[in-house]
């Protein structure tokens, strides 16, 4: 017998496909979903390429150095571009006021530029309206996209200029919205609304004529060139008049870096772990739609090889089935997947950095996506189509279509069973006797119920992880310096004797390096307005604190990244110089992400050669409601404020408030791309029990000439379609726990964030009902139609 022709082959696999249109419809669905997945990879790629024409439009600083205010001539501006390695250089000044907003105070910016019309780094540019002139301000787009604050050109904004400018209100027209990078950055980190204006503006407003940030773009970016070249300009700086030191620790711009990227590639980690869960799923659907395929034709093989069709050849027709399969799933996945990756790319864009991501199409994704399509099904097929080969010939020709299995245990329990229904006994005793689709089944209802309720974890995790980080501090408001100079004993005098503080502790702050990564020091007292929780070694003692000893607590995130245990040394870079700390205790605390070093407050005096005062305080109020704080932040403001000071407030409700909002749009993004999954198993499920009726439409005839009525059929595949759905959610449980923990795991691995192990038993509730429901729904019309048949035309189904 003449082998297979290949055309006879295509015909037989065309004829597998379009019998069983339903079936072929949810496969080729699945693939499609699976390989749109892969197109999520893209996202980081299609943000990073957007934000690169961001860098290059506005020319992004490649070093920013931090100094106290220093006026600089337009000579000595020209000596430090002329410099060897600089490539072009902004001299900016900034002053942190409060604006009103309708009723309310808020924190605001003010960012000075020298020359609105020439700038050559960090270049305002201009969205809507036009660059400020006198008596204006230019708005961050920002500002709007975070909600901070909607003002549009036309509008009228209030500011209250610090005592240095006076301390008087005064009014500026906002002339538009405009975009800078380092701008938008600090509207997003620091919650705080940002305006562009001339230098002058700024300056006058501050009280102070200088400059206090230099930004510049380098020729050699590289680490080693950009650190010469702060050398360089440190140098040349010691020889102006008034220069004071640097107020802070340069910032570095890796080439290629830009703000967020990092937070993005670390997205995009996450994105990868979905990618997979997605295509472990869609190679379960596979494997099971060939399954069932195999073996319904097992007589048909039977028949094929009887004839003298060889093995090879056999497994060549249900090869290209897939192949088929494949190509139909890849080309409408190709398709959906493309405008998905854009359309999030494009909302990520929108959301977090108020830019219009470009449609593209990634080269690299697409060839991982077309291999995935084409590649996945014929490998999923393969354990199928060498079960239905195996079978010896005499067996697969007295074989019937899908095999039941024999009679067991369960059966013969469920006879016993006296009170339950007999439809219902039918309907359990038909999952026993076709246990390998009764299993896959299962696992697709399990694999859904495990991703949604991770997903729900991780997003009840990240909301607890915030609460519990603002639930520490036990102040009510925090209120800080934003000028040179920390406070001193006349304006702690000040906030003590402001009518509702009933307690104020002063507090130091700084950002330092440990082994070469961004860590923060807090310097509090012994007994501080803060609830620590150590879990290894002790807190320091009021002995410790008053000696101004070295010593520190440190977070546990910071201590894991580092190897830190007690007992150990560590040593800080910071704008004075190094700082060597004894490691006593190690602490579960939340705060700036678990990077914190807790020291005693005259250990970071010593340290940051700062020996009085403090540049911030906690504020405890009496009594502790909303409206008390809101009058007390006021109060103090305006108190200090006419003491010369520039102070920013922070109040503890709002900034909980903000921070949850915040997480909820990540973790809800997170929901977003996990509930891919869970669509596709759910769709994954809807093919199963489609197919499962469809294949025994003759049962439903035979049932329906012995006498059974159109209820107790749909009762019998009710049966077996909740059993299915529960047993499902059962396993689901214990897989749902183990991928949260997979999660967190990565959380903690890739943004170096650790959050709770929580698992809420109604998230439990919440999927059992959602799988029941879903299960009842996608059986509805497969089970209507198959009832609505003539018992001859079911009996003759095929």
């Amino acid at each position: 017998m003449p082998a297979v022709s290949a055309s006879a082959s295509v015909r037989k696999s065309v004829t597998d496909l379009t019998r069983r249109r339903g079936r072929t419809f949810f496969t080729a669905l699945t693939l499609a979903l699976a390989v749109a997945s892969v197109f999520l990879l893209a996202l980081p790629a299609l943000i990073d390429s957007a934000m690169q024409d961001e860098v290059r439009a506005g020319r992004l600083a490649d070093v920013t150095l931090f100094v106290r205010p220093v006026e600089l001539s337009n000579q000595d501006l020209a000596a430090l571009a002329a410099l060897s390695n600089v490539a072009a250089i902004e001299a900016r000044s900034s002053v942190d006021v409060r604006v009103l907003v309708g009723e309310r105070r808020a924190a605001a910016r003010i960012i000075g530029v020298d020359d609105l019309a020439d700038q050559g780094v960090d270049v305002v540019r201009v969205d809507t309206g036009t660059l400020p002139a006198e008596g204006q301000l230019l708005a961050d787009v920002q500002d709007a996209n975070t909600a901070l604050y909607d003002g549009q050109a036309g509008d009228h904004v209030t500011v209250l200029a610090s005592s240095g400018g006076g301390g008087d209100e005064v009014v500026f027209e906002v002339s538009g919205r405009g975009r800078s990078l380092p701008g938008g950055e600090q509207v997003q980190d620091e919650k705080v609304i940002v305006f562009y204006a001339d230098h002058e503006v700024a300056a006058e407003l501050g009280g102070e004529p200088g400059y206090s940030e230099l930004a510049l773009r380098l020729e050699d970016p590289s680490a080693e060139a950009a650190a010469s070249t702060v050398d360089a300009v440190r140098t040349s700086l010691q020889s102006v008049a008034g220069f004071d030191g640097f107020a802070g620790l340069p910032e570095v711009r890796a080439p290629g870096d830009w703000p967020g990227k990092a937070d993005t590639e670390a997205f995009g980690r996450f994105v990868s772990v979905v990618t997979l869960l997605a295509l472990f799923s869609a190679l379960v659907l596979i494997s099971n739609t060939m399954s069932t395929l195999v073996a319904e034709q097992t007589r048909e093989i039977a028949v094929m090889r009887a004839i003298g069709a060889r093995r090879r050849d056999v497994a060549r027709i249900y090869l290209t089935t897939t192949l088929f399969l494949g190509a139909l799933g890849t080309t409408v996945g190709v398709a959906i997947g493309f405008v998905l990756s854009n359309l999030l790319a494009g909302f990520f864009g929108a959301e977090f950095w108020a830019i219009e991501v470009p449609w593209r199409i990634d080269p690299a994704v697409l060839v991982v996506a077309l291999g995935v399509g084409l590649v996945l099904p014929p490998l999923a097929s393969l354990p199928a189509i060498r079960r239905g080969l195996r079978l010896g010939l005499r067996e697969a020709l007295e074989a019937g279509g899908t095999q039941l299995g024999p009679e067991g245990a369960l059966d013969r329990v469920l006879r016993r069973v006296r009170r339950l229904p007999r439809v219902t006994q039918i309907g359990l005793r038909n999952l026993g006797r076709r246990k390998r689709r009764s299993v896959a089944t299962m696992l697709i209802v399990a694999l859904a119920v495990a991703n949604l309720l991770a997903v729900m974890a991780l997003s009840s995790a990240a909301t607890e992880a915030t609460q519990s980080s603002w639930g520490d501090h036990l102040e009510d408001l925090q209120i800080w310096t934003a000028g040179d100079d920390p406070f001193d004993a006349e304006a702690e005098r000040a906030i003590r004797a402001t009518p509702g503080v009933a307690e104020a502790e002063p507090v130091l702050k700084a950002s330092v390096e440990l082994e070469g990564s961004e860590a923060f020091v807090w310097a509090v007292e012994a007994d501080p307005l803060f609830r620590h929780r150590v879990s290894a070694g002790r807190w320091f003692d009021a002995a410790e604190a008053e000696a101004a000893e070295p010593v520190a607590v440190v977070e546990r995130n910071l201590a894991d990244l580092h190897g830190i245990e007690v007992g150990d040394r560590v040593d800080l870079a910071t704008a004075a110089g190094d700082v060597d700390l004894r490691v006593i205790g190690l602490a579960d605390n939340q705060q700036e992400d678990g990077l914190v070093l807790f020291v005693p407050l005259a250990t970071a005096r010593a340290a940051l050669d700062q020996p009085s005062g403090a540049r911030s305080y906690w504020i405890r109020t009496d009594p502790g409601d909303d409206d008390t704080v809101d009058r007390t932040a006021s109060a103090l403001e305006d108190r200090l404020g006419a003491l010369g000071y520039e102070v920013g407030s922070e109040i503890r409700y709002l900034g909980e408030r903000d921070e949850v909002e915040a997480n909820r749009t990540i973790t809800t993004t997170i929901a977003l791309l996990g509930f891919v999954i869970v669509a596709m198993s759910m769709v994954g499920l809807a093919n199963a029990i489609t197919t499962n009726v469809f294949e025994r439409t003759r049962e439903v005839g035979i049932l329906r000439c012995i006498g059974a009525r159109a209820r107790d059929v749909r009762r019998i595949f009710t049966t077996e379609g909740l059993a299915l759905a529960a047993a499902g959610w059962l396993v689901g449980i214990p897989l749902g726990y183990l991928l949260m923990r997979v999660l967190i795991r990565l959380v903690w691995e890739v943004a170096d964030v650790r959050l709770p192990a929580v698992f809420p038993p109604a998230h439990l509730l919440v999927a059992l009902i959602g799988t029941v429901v879903l299960a009842l729904i996608v059986q509805w019309l497969p089970i209507r139609r198959a009832v609505r048949l003539r018992a001859g035309d079911a009996l003759r189904y095929s």
